[in-house]
């Protein structure tokens, strides 16, 4: 017992200091990670740090000083950033290996390696300490009851606050929205639906304006095959995140401010969750559709709780037959732990796939989105919603107007000019959807209906202003006051791509409810026979900047030039 009480320690302590880059990455991205975000990267550290007490409580149990030492070293090198660290060495392993490629087999061999080192070397240090503190007739007791409580007052003043964030922030990561107001209803006739994203992509207005760019052959194409266009839309909301909820949910987000407006800390975990479980999704399963998700690696859309069928193969971890989508948060930390390299080929345990890791890269992820989507859309049509949210004309700028690759697809104007970046991806996006679109068409006998649009424009930060330091753009989106920003930034950023294919209608005639907030409260009423009424448009802004996602401003006016709706609330929220 007084081994495993000695071995406890060592963890202890080595699990201190796995958690330090967990903790500090996660309080820099708290306001778009979640409590469940924490779970895996902590099991992960916690094995890991088991493993490295449990080598030198085995070779150092006599010697508690170098234990403490070497576990402490040990745990600074092979935690938080390891994969870096081995990275960093693969040109001279490269350079000196009489392999042509390092396979995965083969780096997890020198994986193995490079741990062993590692060890060996904090071991000797470990050692050397105690010899050190022989010599100088220190206390080896004192001294390490010393580094135990250094290492654990660090800890608590990291994770005290991410303990205090998580019972403020807690109810915002399980919120669920309200239901729809729908009444139940029979009908035969279901024809396909498609709400179809192009993360970033302008309206005409802005193109034209601020881009020079004639976007009107993919506008004829559109036109000439019954689409309504709206050259002057806005997302009512600034963001990916409130954006596509506002629209999966047919309204504002009300409730969430209403819940989480006055909250300390406050998260886009409430958004997230409304696209995840939306409403708008179960009001369609509710009358008898199959709801399709065709999702990427951000978190509005790796996952959702009432998809039937979900086609996303990024950042997929699958544990004992179970799938979880990990965000970029939870998918860094598992990269960078130790373990990742042993773990990266899957394990199997008797035949059994314990484990298997799907991680597609953005190029990738972007061909397999578009291939799943004109997939979808050659399946006989019917009884289908299916939403699809792609990551393009979104940067990095990857492709060329002729779905080549850039090889300079930073947002910067490097290679090329930033805009120019920008516009090869609208004309090569503009290409894969007339495809699709015609599809679909095809498919559904030209009776289904087609929601293109956009969530956000894009970042006027690097388009306009010339800004390309990621630190720069973070600092003003994260605190910035958006009523700050000049007319044509506000126009650029909220200036977003809307077209819908309603058969029946004639939205040039009539276009009410043919906008971001009540595209879904019009194709419910028209053909569903629902009674939703519509709501006015407002538009809103971050006064505080992201790091405040609760907190509205009205800039309705700045945005139409004419006075918002008496509706429209100055907190983010709209009255009945």
């Amino acid at each position: 017992m007084k081994n495993f009480r000695s071995w406890l320690k060592l963890w202890a302590l080595s699990g201190m200091l796995s958690l330090f880059a967990t903790g500090s990455n996660f309080l820099s991205n708290r306001f778009e990670v979640t409590v469940q975000d924490l779970a895996l990267p902590v099991i992960l550290d916690l094995l890991a740090a088991a493993l490295i007490a449990g080598v030198f409580w085995r070779l150092w149990r006599r010697d508690r000083l170098a234990g403490t030492v070497a576990t402490g070293l040990s745990t600074i090198l092979l935690t938080g950033g390891y994969d870096d660290r081995l990275t960093a060495i693969f040109p001279l392993l490269k350079a000196i290996s009489p392999l042509p490629k390092l396979g995965g087999a083969d780096i997890a061999v020198l994986s193995l390696v490079f741990i062993a080192l590692v060890l060996w070397i904090c071991g000797r240090l470990g050692r050397a300490a105690s010899a050190l503190a022989t010599r100088r007739h220190w206390k080896a007791l004192e001294l390490t009851k010393g580094l135990f409580v250094a290492v654990g007052a660090t800890f608590a003043s990291l994770y005290l606050p991410i303990m205090a964030d998580m019972v403020a922030e807690w109810p915002q990561f399980f919120y669920r929205p309200p239901a729809l107001e729908t009444t139940k209803t029979q009908t035969t006739n279901k024809p396909d639906i498609y709400y179809i994203v192009l993360d970033r992509y302008a309206s005409q207005d802005v193109l034209q304006a601020q881009f020079g760019f004639d976007n009107s052959n993919f506008l004829a194409y559109l036109h000439d095959n019954g689409y309504y266009t709206n050259p002057s839309a806005h997302n009512n909301y600034p963001y990916t995140t409130m954006s596509i909820a506002s629209t999966m949910s047919a309204g504002y987000l009300n409730d969430q401010v209403k819940q989480f407006g006055n909250a300390s800390h406050q998260t886009t975990a409430p958004f997230n969750e409304t696209i995840r479980d939306s409403p708008v999704a179960r009001a369609l399963r509710g009358i008898g559709y199959q709801y399709n998700l065709v999702g990427n690696w951000y978190e509005t859309s790796n996952t959702s709780y009432v998809a039937d069928a979900t086609y996303q193969q990024t950042g997929q971890l699958t544990v004992l037959g179970q799938t979880i989508a990990l965000n970029n948060f939870a998918k860094n930390q598992l990269l960078q732990s130790p373990l990742w390299r042993f773990l990266q080929g899957g394990l199997n345990l008797w035949g059994f796939k314990a484990l298997t890791y799907t991680n597609l890269g953005d190029i990738d992820m972007t061909h397999y989105a578009l291939q799943s989507l004109k997939d979808l859309a050659a399946k006989p049509a019917g009884g289908r919603f299916i939403f699809a949210h792609i990551l393009v004309p979104h940067d990095p700028y990857y492709f060329n107007a002729d779905g080549s690759l850039n090889i300079n697809m930073g947002s910067d104007d490097n290679g090329e000019a930033v805009k120019q970046k920008y516009l090869n991806q609208v004309k090569y996006i503009n290409s894969q959807m007339t495809g699709i679109l015609s599809q679909i068409k095809t498919a559904g006998h030209g009776q289904s209906i087609v929601v293109l649009q956009a969530d956000e424009g894009p970042y006027p930060f690097q388009i306009n202003d010339g800004i390309f330091d990621e630190a720069d753009v973070d600092g003003e989106l994260g605190t910035g006051d958006m009523r700050a920003w000049s007319d044509a930034d506000l126009a650029m950023k909220y200036g977003n791509l809307a077209a819908y294919y309603l058969p029946g209608t004639d939205l040039a005639a009539d276009h009410t409810g043919a906008d971001s907030v009540n595209i879904f409260r019009l194709i419910l009423n028209t053909y569903f026979d629902q009674k939703l009424a519509y709501l006015p448009q407002c538009y809103y802004a971050y006064p505080n900047g992201r790091d405040e996602p609760m907190a509205f401003t009205d800039i309705t006016a700045r945005l139409t030039g004419h006075a918002a709706d008496a509706r429209c609330q100055a907190n983010g929220s709209v009255s009945p």
